[in-house]
């Protein structure tokens, strides 16, 4: 059995990550979803830009944003309490949060 160095990530740490990138986009992709955005057909409704302009719709991202900030706790103990810094650690925290930036923030700040 090989040794593992405090830079290296065990089999178990790269599983534990991956079903938690999982779990973090199902979840960001499920709380950032608007109201009424079923509605973008491709015709009238193009894109979610169109669906604020044309359709009243009330704005929950509030709590979704709320909800998902506790998926980065792992990370900040993983980073700060045990001083566990790798590839892999950053590469996946930086995927999550841009992922949840892109979903509640950046989608909708090109629609001026």
């Amino acid at each position: 059995m090989a040794s593992v160095s405090g830079n290296e990530v065990s089999r178990k740490g790269w599983i534990a990550g991956l079903i938690w990138f999982c779990f973090s986009i199902v979840l960001i992709l499920l709380l950032s979803v608007q109201d009424k955005e079923w509605l973008i057909d491709g015709k009238n409704i193009k894109n979610i830009c169109d669906l604020k302009a044309y359709v009243e719709s009330e704005d929950i991202r509030d709590a979704g944003i709320a909800i998902t900030i506790p998926l980065f706790f792992p990370f900040v103990y993983l980073l700060v309490w045990k001083k566990q810094h790798h590839g892999f650690l950053y590469l996946t925290l930086f995927s999550i949060f841009a992922f949840w930036l892109w979903r509640f923030f950046l989608r909708y700040q090109f629609c001026l």
